[in-house]
Parts: structure tokens; sequence; C-alpha cells
């Protein structure tokens, strides 16, 4: 199915297992802040995407935005979310701590560039 509007999401902070996502619907001129995303674990074997929420009072949530899952808005938004949090998690793994490093001076020489 073709995609009806234009979606990007981008990570702002991992939170526990889930991951903080901002939501822009560029061609609607709309941003959703706040979207949590968790990935599949061994009590939910799929991704969960939820819309932001705050507390309601004992022990429950509103939702702030909702959208029609049913609708394919939905769906993009929920596969842009999840390729979002996909490739921060294969960053994360790229990540390299360097602990190895002299206590002398450093000369620009010795850096390589490529």
């Amino acid at each position: 199915m073709p995609k009806l509007h234009t979606v990007e999401a981008s990570v702002h902070k991992r939170y526990g297992e889930g991951y903080r996502v901002k939501v822009s619907i560029l061609d609607l001129g709309l941003y959703i802040n706040g979207m949590m995303i968790y990935p599949p674990n061994e009590d939910h074997g799929e991704w969960t995407v939820l819309t932001p929420a705050r507390p309601a009072g004992r022990g429950r949530w509103a939702r702030i935005v909702e959208l029609n899952k049913k609708l394919p808005l939905w769906e993009h938004i929920y596969d842009t979310c999840v390729d979002a949090v996909k490739l921060e998690i294969a960053n994360e793994s790229k990540d390299v701590v360097v602990d190895d490093i002299p206590d002398g001076p450093i000369s620009f020489d010795d850096i390589p560039f490529n």
C-alpha cells in the first residue's frame, strides 16, 4: 500500500527496556513527542508502540493522543517507530569505549583519519 503521509521518527532516549520517540508527520505539520516503543520480549512477542500518556489517577493512564489503529496512518507510524528503534539498537551495539588511552600527550599524527 502506498504511503499517504511523510512520517519520520527519531529516538530521544532509552527508558529501561523502552525508547522515547518523537514522530513527525511532516505533510500535516503534526508532531507527537513522547511515543514509547518496546522491543519484543519473553512476555510480548511483537513490538509495542504506545502514544503519549499521563497519569489519570488510581494507577490508570490517560492517552494524550489517540489514533484509529485500523487506519493506514497508524500502521505507517507504527512501522516508522519500530524502524527507528531497530536502527538505534543496531547503533548501540556498535558503540565502542576506548579505555587504553596513554596518559601522555596525544599528537594529531597519532589519529588515523580515514
